[in-house]
């Protein structure tokens, strides 16, 4: 891996809007925006680089699991809750993925491709 594949992977590290959890999906997968044919897309980036690409298209039913607080960071002696929605959305390949994404401009994207 040279510095260039090093800086990119640094790169969607900090610009994450969100995580992947669920059985279909290794642990340590996060989501970054992308475009498909000029269509909205999540990019879900697996642990080892791959990725799959989720389109409106490929979206067969997705619902609100929770909204409130979805982590809990200790700073110190100092506790941070991060405010966010869960989704539980499954994709027409049989996939269930369970995204947690935090407050912000990135709710409505997401929401726009997923429902």
């Amino acid at each position: 891996m040279g510095f260039g594949d090093f800086a990119k992977g640094v790169m969607k590290q900090l610009t994450k809007i969100g995580t992947v959890s669920g059985a279909d999906f290794p642990l340590g997968t996060i989501i970054n925006f992308s475009s498909e044919n000029g269509d909205s897309a999540m990019l879900f980036t697996y642990p080892n680089k791959e990725e799959y690409v989720v389109t409106h298209d490929k979206v067969k039913s997705a619902s609100v699991l929770a909204m409130g607080v979805i982590e809990i960071q200790k700073n110190g002696n100092n506790t941070t809750l991060l405010h966010g929605t869960k989704y539980r959305v499954e994709l027409n390949d049989g996939k269930v993925a369970i995204l947690t994404v935090g407050l912000g401009d990135t709710l409505y994207k997401i929401e726009h491709i997923i429902f």
